[in-house]
């Protein structure tokens, strides 16, 4: 794998997939701020955003202008509205942590071409 996928998470839910940059974030606030430094795509494990937070991230999501796979550790039907998956270009759902590990291998796959 190549460097330049960010991987945004909760603080401990993960070890970054190689290849990848692990960055921690307590909350949708620490997930913008995130999300507005740089230009790589992304892959953000979403679990524990409630409704507002998720539109807090939704809308930094549309503003980086980056490509960025959302991960669910749960099952999603696929059809309740969500604004954050709407918002990004992706959503894996239901692997747990493997889920990320499959996100940044699909944006490299994409990315190489």
């Amino acid at each position: 794998m190549t460097p330049g996928v960010l991987v945004l998470a909760p603080p401990g839910a993960l070890a970054a997939p190689p290849g990848a940059r692990l960055v921690a974030c307590q909350g949708a606030r620490e997930v913008a701020a995130a999300l507005a430094v740089g230009r790589e795509p992304a892959v953000l494990l979403s679990d524990g955003l409630d409704e507002a937070g998720q539109q807090t991230v939704a809308a930094a999501v549309r503003a980086s202008g980056r490509p960025v796979v959302e991960v669910r550790g749960v099952r999603w039907d696929g059809e309740t509205q969500s604004p954050l998956s709407a918002a990004c270009r992706g959503v894996i759902s239901g692997f747990g942590n493997a889920g990320v590990a499959a996100a940044v291998a699909l944006i490299e796959r994409e990315a190489a071409g």
